[in-house]
């Protein structure tokens, strides 16, 4: 099985995103409108957080349905092995 780097991609957002979220990102969000007091990491983290957010929600399902669709098409127009050509 060929591994597509766009479904990789896509799965390794969802995966960044997740442990941002476990690890208590979302409160850390705050910080970009001013409302949280934490100092620098904190500030880092937010940011950080509201990315991986973005990336989880916008650029994950576009690279899920390219990979899947290239996927599709490339198991679509391929020559079995045991067809040979003679000319």
């Amino acid at each position: 099985m060929m591994r597509h780097p766009f479904i990789l991609a896509a799965l390794g957002l969802g995966a960044l995103f997740l442990a941002l979220h476990l690890g208590g990102g979302r409160g850390a969000v705050g910080v970009l409108s001013g409302t949280v007091v934490g100092g620098p990491w904190r500030m880092g983290f937010g940011v950080l957080y509201a990315l991986a957010w973005f990336g989880a929600v916008l650029v994950a399902p576009v690279l899920l349905l390219a990979g899947l669709a290239d996927a599709a098409l490339q198991r679509r127009y391929t020559v079995p092995p045991f067809i040979t050509h003679r000319t």
